[in-house]
This record gives structure tokens, C-alpha cells and sequence, in this order.
């Protein structure tokens, strides 16, 4: 009995770990295809900016952003086999090279050491910096280089039978150790000026070292050696030999999982490992790594990334996030996914299995325990079977399916029981995981309505809804009618309403015992669904397999709540549909699309879901299960919906001007090191090269630019590089927006101010000197035709003084000849007394003519002076007879205002010629002087003479006075027709002239 117990355990056991499937890490391969110089990777490093440096036997190379940067010879470097990189206190990288020697870069220049300056060998195998030098492993020995002044020393290596191959360091409580291949384990004491090679474990064939803690692990052939630094200080230097292979470096992630790269040089066990209590596991398979020839391995903690260097096949790329994990089920086809009992059931071709918590399987329904049920009731039940309706009869049961050639459909779970259907039938599962009931129906779709009746879909009669499964009761629904399901593909049930989907008639609702087709009553027009799930507010989401995917609220009324268009899903085909917090999962042939609020993310082989021909899925809990034909996909949903990294910064990698690449001296660590780009208007068509940084997947990132705020943005594009052509002069901040697809993030950055410069008579200088030189132009210009005018206007106004003058002296001699002719009359008619008194006033208007005749102006007393010496001469021809009156109005200010010189005299002579004679009876002459403005003074000559009769008898004759005072007047103002001369009906004469003072 106990042997047949301990079989029988030792069975169970064995069943269990038989169906116990190891999970997949995501990762990649990198080779020459991709970039690299060489597929021989020698060295792996990752520098205090997470950016890896690969060293290889054709040169080294830089991955940023899944792309690769390669340095070599031609740069400056010594050697293009480089076997080490590593990275100083001050930042600058070191490279050993395997016969060029060591190389130091800061960033713009390399500097080389060989055996000229005093390297050991340049033959070189490790550099390892500590506090301001750095130790440089060499062929024979160990040469030390300060970082500040590149002084180098080489300590005096023990002496030795082969070469001292020094190549591999560690640094412990401040003393620097190493390992030679053939010698054993030696530190460096620096407690002298001269540096001394210590041994400290003698023993052969060392290929590394690693120190985690006080525990060093040294690669030996075949096997590591594991010692404790605590017990060799205190002469303990015993060790732990374990695993296999020769192990070539040691890296730890942030879980305390040891990895080691091994290559087992003259046996083919290597790969990569895992190191746990003092045993190697080989885990190459499941962290998708081909190569047997590993060399290198480095973590990076950042993006929880392990990277894998082959000496045959590049690198390898595992992301450890475990995110995704991946599980081949013995590369077994995976039709559903159920929840029971605490356990995961999976149906696949070969059955079901039912998996415990650890992802174990720990019990199995097989094709042969489907195919005796369906055989026991065949024998028993043939009277059933002949009493089903013909209306089946597309679909109907063929018993002689082999048991290989069974096909399920899906697995559908109703209260306490399991219902599978099949080509062989419907079964019933109890939570015993036993087959309990089997319904001779071939139906490709089954469900439960929301009272717990079984939907049967008959694909080209109709449907059933069965009362009682023991007898088979049903109600059967024809096709004919316009309310009845046809083509279902999916059935839900949502509180108190069963949904059922059709492929070409839209939406079924199966209430109050009922159908009703959506489409055929008008409330929805959309004809072909192919998904259906709910989210946690209890709405619906739908989609159809190539078309939009809708939100819908009908718990009371028929709603749409939001529409996903077609154009924002990432893929052609909808696979399936699920529903988790606020989230919708779209799954496509590219990826899960992750939508929320307007914003899709996308998931895809990146992120490790590399086979996206996705069969079936199911959410349990916070875990999403896909299905594929090799396998299945588990998914934390809430690390996947949690916020990604995205884009942190944009570096400029490269810019050429007309084609022509920037020197050399431009950039810094291969990033142009100026946010500013100066060129002149030739030289404008600028291609920029860019580099993201910050994120984890970069082929999720799409980027548009603008040259200023104004602009329209581009079209997004992958690419990282920016092509402008022939751009006008001016001044330009380059933006550029970057989404990336999986944080589901749009980030802004200003990236470089371009200026281009205008051809020399656009620029400033250019156009102010212009501008000055045409202002001087014309200031110039300006004066000399100022100056031109001003000796014009001088000129003219000379002229005209001289007209005055000569108007003047017209005036004079036509006054004094009338004068003459009043003289001769006195002495004519023997009138001494008034001939004498005469001259005598003659003279004195004679003397005051003469004062005056050389002025412009006079005021008006001067004027009114003037005149009555004048009326005095002429009145004394008429005997006195002529009355005379001189009115001044009380605003005119005789003393200051002046009016032109004997202006008025002519008009007052040609009152004393022309308007009368001896017969004029009571003459009278009244001169006014009246201001009708500010500026405007009105000088009026009145007389009652014989006005219009003088007029016509003298029309031929024109006062030779008057017609000179009106051209003096029209030269000394502008004045429009100054003066006026009107005729009174007393045959009176008035005389007005306005002038301006």
C-alpha cells in the first residue's frame, strides 16, 4: 500500500511540473543589421547618463534612443578593438583596446596612452577608475593614470612564468584588487609614493571578478570561486566552488537576482545564468537569448533593462519589469479563459486545464474525457436524439468525430457550473472539475439569459431558450421573425437584459422574456458587431471587428455616450474588447490600444507582446489574459495604466548646412553644444538630426515641429530628423511636440533658435547706413532748395520793394506835377498871399513825400499827418469850399498800426481832380479808419461829388495812382480784390481798401 501511495505521489508530482510553464521575459537582439559595427561584442557599459556603450572588435557605438552612434579610428580613437569602457570621477570615458592601447575622451578629443608613455603593454583588458585615477589592465600588468594631469605609473609586477594578464578589478574598504588569469587574486598598495603589486590568493585561471558586499565571485574555468573579503582579511581564503562554464562578468538588478555571462570557450555551456544559493540556473530561453557566447552583461536600474553582449550575435536587450509576461503552454492554441473556484481554467485544443495560483497545472479534462461523455450518452440516449427538431440540421451532431478532431468553442460559466461548447456537443463542468451533463447540440454560440437560460444560437434556424435542460424543454424563436437573434457572435448580460451581438443585424435584447432586435425597431442603425463588455459604471461598449467602438447607456433609455472613431484605433482588425477601471482595452493586430479620455496608448512587442494574434482575453481581477495559438499573455493592468516615463529632453546629434555636416568643434558629447544657430541667407537649408531621451520604447514616439508660435505644426513623422529647406532670413524657434504612444503624453521643447541672416542690403547696418546716407541726401537736397528759395524770396521781395520804390517815384512826380498846376493858377491870377502859403505847404508835403517815399510802412498818424497837409494844398484850389473829416474808430490804434506809404493819397487826389467842379454845392470828403477783424483794417474815402456821372464822362481816363496803388497792394498782400470803389444814388463815391495788419 505505501508503495503504491508513493508512486502514486511521485505521479502527481510529476504531472504537476509536467504542466508547470516557465515565463518569458520581452527582449530584442541588436546586430550588425541594426546599427551595430560588429556583431563581436567585447564590452558592455552604462554611463552616468544611462546611455550604453558598446565596445566591439570594429569600433565602439553609443544606443540612444534604439539607435546606434559609432566611434572609431577616424575620430581619434587608438584602437578600433576595444575590450573595456568605463567612465571616470570627472565624467571622461576610457576605452581599452587590444593593441592600441588605453583612449581618454572628454567629451570633444581623445587622448591616447601606449607604451611610448610608459603603458605596460598595449595590449589592454580592463580600466577601472577609482577616486582620481584610473587602473589600467594590461597584457603584463598594471599600469595607473591620474585623471587630472594624465601622469601614468606602472607598479612592479611579481615576478612571473607567462604573461601577467591582468583583467578584472574590484575595489574593497579602499584598496583596489585584481585578478591575472594565470596568477590569482593581488592588490595594490598605495601607501607609498611608489605603488606596490601585493599578492593575496595565488591560484590559476581567474576570468573575473565581482563584488557584491564582502562576498567576491571569481569566473574560473568550468566553475566560480566564491569567497568572503571579511574572512581573507583575517587569512581565511577558503572558497565556495560552484556552477559551470567560464562566467566573464556579474551584474545585479534591483530584485537581487545575480546574472552571469558566460562562454564556455571550449564547451558549449554557455549563455546566461542566475546565481542563487551558490548554484547556476541557465535562464537563455526564457530571456530570449540564442547565444552561447556571452561575454557581457550590465543593468540598467533606470529602465529595469538587462543588456547581454555575444561574442557572435550583438546584444541582447531583456526587459525584467515583468509587466508582460509571456507563457508557451507547450506551444498549445488557447480558445477561452475562465474564472472558478479560485482557479484559472484555459481551454485549449487539447482540453481543459485548470491552473492554481502559481500558474501550475493541477488538473486536466482531456479530449478522451469529452469524447467517452459524448459516447456514454450516444449509447443511452438515441430516443432524445430522435426527437430534436430537423431545424438543427446545418449543424447537426456527427458522432463519428475522432477524438483529435475535436474542436471547442468556448467555455461560458453559469452559477456553479462550467458549460463548454463543442463540434461534439454542449457540456456541463460541476465545480469538482467534472463533466456532469452533455446536450447532444451543435451550436457555435451559447450564453445565459439573465435569468439563467440557456441561449442556444442556431446559426441558420433561429434560437431556443431552454426551460428545463433535463428534458430539453425550450422555446424555440424562428428566424423568421424580425425580432429573433441570427449570426450571434457575443452574448452579455447586464443587470436585467441579455445583449446578443450579430454580425450583420446589429444588437439583440433579450427582456421580459423577449426579444428585440435594435435595428429592426429603429433605435439603432448599426448592423455589424463583433465585441461586447461593460465597464465598472455598468455601461456598454461595443465594437464592430473593422469599425468604430461605442460607449452606450441603456438601463433606462437608448444612449450613445461617446463614439471611437475608426481613424484613432492603432490597427485594422479589433480582436477583442475589455473594459478596466476607467480604461478601454482595444486589442488589434498591432498592439493593445489603451483609450481613455481621448488619448490612446498602445502596447505592442515593445512592451513584450510579440505575438498580437490574439485569439481570446478575459480580465481577472487586475489581470488581463490573452490567448494566442502558441500561448497566453498575462498582463498587470495596474502597472500598465500606471504613468510611464516619457521624453525628458531633446539633444541636437547633428546639423548640416546645405548638405555640408557642422566641424567637429561645434559639438560636446556628440549633442551641438549651443541653442543657438547663426547663418547667413546662402547657406539655408538646414538638416537636423535629434535625439530623445528620458523614455523607455522608442519606437512609440512621433514628432511634428513648428519654426515659430504662429507657424502650423508639420505632419507628425517617426523620424528623428528635421529637414529645412531654403528658409527665408530671419529669426526662428524651432519647437518640437513629441507624443509618445505608450505614456500617452504629448511634451513641448524649444530645441534651437535659428537666425538666418539677410544679404548684406537687407541687414540693419546696411539699411541704417542707407537710411543716413538718403536722410543726408535729402537734408541736403532740402536745405539747398530752402536756401535757393530763401535767396528767391529774397530776390522777389527786393524786386518788389523795388517796384514799390519805383511805384513811388511814379506817384511823386504825378503829385508834384499837380501841385505845380495849382501854383502857376495862384500866380496866374496875382495870388501872392496864397501862392506863398502855398509853396510853403508845398514845401513842407514836398520835404514830408520825400521822408516817407523811402519807408514800406507808416502808422496811420504818420498817414492821417500826411494827408491833411495834402487835402490842405488841394482845398486851397477850391477856395476852402471842400468840407473834410477824418473818423477813426476807437479800436484802431493809430501809434502802432502801420499801413503801406501814401496809399491812400491817390484815391483822396482823385476826389480833388474828378468828383467836383464849381457847381458842386457843399462838398464834403470824410476819410474813416475802422477794424471789421483781429487782423483786417477798413479804410473807406467817401465824398458827394459827382460820382457816377464823373465815371462816365471820364471813362477813358483811369488814375494813374490808383492802378499803381493796386499793384503795391497785390505785392505786399494776398488779399483777394482789396479795393472797392461804389457809387452812392447822391451821385457820392465811396472808396473801400481792406488791408491786413
Amino acid at each position: 500500500m505505501l508503495s503504491l501511495n508513493k508512486i502514486f505521489f511521485q505521479f502527481f508530482f510529476l504531472f504537476i511540473s509536467s504542466f508547470a510553464f516557465g515565463q518569458y521575459f520581452p527582449s530584442k537582439n541588436f546586430t550588425t543589421s541594426d546599427g551595430l559595427p560588429n556583431n563581436a561584442v567585447r564590452s558592455l557599459f552604462l554611463d552616468s547618463k544611462s546611455i550604453l556603450w558598446i565596445g566591439t572588435e570594429n569600433g565602439i557605438s553609443r544606443m540612444e534612443n534604439g539607435t546606434f552612434t559609432t566611434i572609431d579610428e577616424s575620430n581619434g580613437l587608438g584602437h578600433n578593438s576595444c575590450w573595456d569602457i568605463n567612465e571616470d570621477a570627472d565624467g571622461n570615458m576610457w576605452f581599452a583596446s587590444y593593441g592600441g592601447g588605453v583612449s581618454k575622451f572628454d567629451g570633444k578629443k581623445f587622448t591616447v596612452f601606449t607604451i611610448k608613455d610608459g603603458l605596460l603593454a598595449n595590449k589592454t583588458r580592463k580600466v577601472f577608475p577609482f577616486k582620481n585615477k584610473v587602473y589600467v589592465g594590461t597584457e603584463q600588468g598594471v599600469s595607473i593614470i591620474d585623471i587630472k594631469t594624465n601622469k601614468l605609473v606602472t607598479p612592479k609586477v611579481p615576478e612571473h612564468k607567462e604573461d601577467f594578464i591582468s583583467l578584472a578589478f574590484v575595489e574593497y574598504d579602499g584598496v583596489v584588487y585584481f585578478t591575472s588569469t594565470f596568477e590569482g587574486l593581488f592588490k595594490i598598495d598605495e601607501s607609498t609614493s611608489n605603488p606596490r603589486v601585493v599578492p593575496i590568493i595565488l591560484h590559476k585561471n581567474s576570468y573575473s571578478l565581482c563584488l557584491f558586499g564582502s562576498t567576491l565571485y571569481s569566473g574560473n574555468e568550468g566553475h566560480i570561486n566564491k569567497f568572503d573579503f571579511n574572512k581573507i582579511s583575517k587569512g581565511d581564503k577558503s572558497s565556495v566552488n560552484f556552477g559551470k562554464s567560464f562566467v566573464w562578468q556579474f551584474a545585479k538588478d534591483k530584485r537581487d537576482t545575480i546574472f552571469a555571462a558566460a562562454w564556455g570557450v571550449y564547451t558549449p555551456d554557455g549563455g546566461l545564468y542566475t546565481i542563487a544559493k551558490d548554484k547556476m540556473t541557465d535562464v537563455s530561453s526564457a530571456y530570449g537569448i540564442d547565444s552561447k557566447v556571452l561575454l557581457n552583461v550590465v543593468y540598467d536600474q533606470f529602465n529595469d533593462i538587462l543588456y547581454v553582449g555575444s561574442n557572435n550575435n550583438g546584444i541582447y536587450q531583456v526587459r525584467l519589469d515583468k509587466i508582460i509576461n509571456y507563457n508557451s503552454f507547450d506551444g498549445s492554441s488557447i480558445i477561452d479563459f475562465e474564472n472558478f473556484n479560485n482557479h484559472k481554467l484555459i481551454l485549449e485544443t487539447r482540453g481543459v486545464k485548470i491552473l492554481n495560483s502559481k500558474q501550475q497545472v493541477i488538473k486536466s479534462i482531456s479530449l478522451e474525457h469529452f469524447k467517452k461523455t459524448e459516447m456514454n450518452f450516444y449509447k443511452k440516449g438515441k430516443d432524445i436524439l430522435r426527437k430534436q427538431s430537423a431545424e438543427s440540421r446545418d449543424f447537426e451532431l456527427n458522432f463519428n468525430i475522432p477524438t483529435n478532431q475535436i474542436e471547442f468553442y468556448e467555455i461560458v460559466k453559469n452559477q456553479n457550473s462550467l458549460w463548454i461548447n463543442s463540434n461534439i456537443g454542449i457540456f456541463e463542468i460541476d465545480k469538482n472539475y467534472v463533466i456532469t451533463s452533455y446536450l447532444p447540440k451543435h451550436s457555435l454560440k451559447i450564453g445565459f439569459t439573465y435569468n439563467n437560460k440557456l441561449i442556444e444560437t442556431i446559426t441558420y434556424a433561429g434560437v431556443r431558450i431552454y426551460e428545463d435542460l433535463k428534458t430539453l424543454k425550450n422555446n424555440h424563436y424562428s428566424k423568421f421573425e424580425k425580432n429573433t437573434p441570427q449570426y450571434i457572435v457575443k452574448i452579455l448580460t447586464n443587470n436585467n437584459k441579455t445583449y446578443l451581438l450579430s454580425v450583420f443585424n446589429g444588437v439583440y435584447v433579450y427582456e421580459k422574456n423577449q426579444f428585440k432586435s435594435y435595428l429592426a425597431d429603429g433605435i439603432w442603425k448599426e448592423k455589424k458587431f463583433k465585441h461586447i463588455t461593460k465597464n465598472n459604471k455598468g455601461q456598454l461598449i461595443l465594437a464592430a471587428e473593422f469599425g468604430d467602438v461605442f460607449v452606450i447607456d441603456d438601463s433606462k433609455f437608448f444612449k450613445i455616450l461617446k463614439t471611437i472613431s475608426k481613424k484613432q484605433i492603432i490597427g485594422n482588425t479589433i480582436l477583442f474588447l475589455e473594459s478596466y477601471k476607467n480604461y478601454i482595452l482595444i486589442g488589434t493586430e498591432k498592439g493593445i490600444n489603451i483609450y481613455k479620455d481621448g488619448i490612446i496608448r498602445l502596447i505592442d512587442k515593445e512592451q513584450g507582446l510579440k505575438d498580437c494574434r490574439i485569439t481570446t482575453s478575459q480580465i481577472f481581477n487586475s489581470t488581463l489574459w490573452l490567448g494566442t495559438q502558441k500561448g497566453f499573455y498575462t498582463i498587470d493592468l495596474n502597472r500598465l495604466i500606471a504613468a510611464q516615463l516619457t521624453v525628458s529632453e531633446i539633444g541636437i546629434s547633428s546639423i548640416a548646412i546645405n548638405n555640408t555636416p557642422l566641424k567637429p568643434s561645434e559639438y560636446k558629447w556628440f549633442r551641438y553644444h549651443s541653442k543657438q544657430l547663426i547663418s547667413d541667407y546662402k547657406h539655408n537649408s538646414l538638416s537636423i538630426d535629434f535625439v530623445p531621451k528620458g523614455h523607455s520604447f522608442p519606437n512609440k514616439l512621433k514628432f511634428r515641429y513648428r519654426l515659430n508660435e504662429n507657424n502650423r505644426w508639420s505632419p507628425y513623422s517617426e523620424k528623428t530628423n528635421l529637414f529645412l529647406p531654403y528658409l527665408p532670413f530671419g529669426n526662428y524657434n524651432l519647437e518640437l511636440e513629441v507624443f509618445d504612444m505608450n505614456a500617452g503624453k504629448s511634451r513641448f521643447f524649444s530645441i534651437l533658435q535659428i537666425k538666418i541672416l539677410p544679404p548684406f542690403w537687407l541687414s540693419w547696418w546696411f539699411i541704417t547706413i542707407t537710411i543716413i546716407c538718403l536722410s543726408g541726401l535729402m537734408i541736403y537736397i532740402f536745405i539747398r532748395i530752402k536756401r535757393k528759395s530763401n535767396e528767391k524770396t529774397i530776390i522777389q521781395r527786393r524786386i518788389a520793394e523795388t517796384k514799390l520804390e519805383a511805384l513811388l517815384s511814379q506817384m511823386n512826380p504825378h503829385f508834384t506835377f499837380n501841385a505845380m498846376n495849382a501854383i502857376q493858377d495862384f500866380i496866374i491870377s496875382n495870388d501872392i498871399d496864397n501862392s506863398l502859403l502855398y509853396i510853403s505847404e508845398f514845401s513842407k508835403l514836398i520835404r514830408k513825400t520825400l521822408e516817407n517815399s523811402s519807408k514800406q510802412k507808416i502808422t496811420i498818424d504818420e498817414e492821417i499827418e500826411y494827408l491833411e497837409g495834402y487835402i490842405m494844398i488841394e482845398n486851397m484850389r477850391f477856395d476852402n469850399r471842400i468840407d473834410f473829416e477824418i473818423q477813426i474808430s476807437p479800436k484802431v490804434d493809430t501809434c502802432f498800426t502801420k499801413i503801406p506809404t501814401m496809399l491812400l493819397q491817390p484815391f483822396v487826389e482823385n476826389v480833388f481832380v474828378h468828383a467836383f467842379n464849381e457847381s458842386s454845392v457843399a462838398p464834403q470828403l470824410i476819410i474813416s479808419f475802422k477794424m471789421i477783424s483781429e487782423t483786417i483794417l477798413e479804410c473807406k474815402i467817401t465824398d458827394n461829388g459827382l460820382g457816377i456821372k464823373a465815371s462816365k464822362k471820364n471813362k477813358l481816363h483811369q488814375s494813374k495812382g490808383i492802378q499803381l496803388t493796386k499793384e503795391r497792394l497785390s505785392l505786399l498782400q494776398e488779399l483777394k480784390d482789396p479795393i472797392e470803389i461804389t457809387f452812392t444814388e447822391n451821385n457820392g463815391t465811396i472808396v473801400t481798401i481792406l488791408l491786413l495788419v
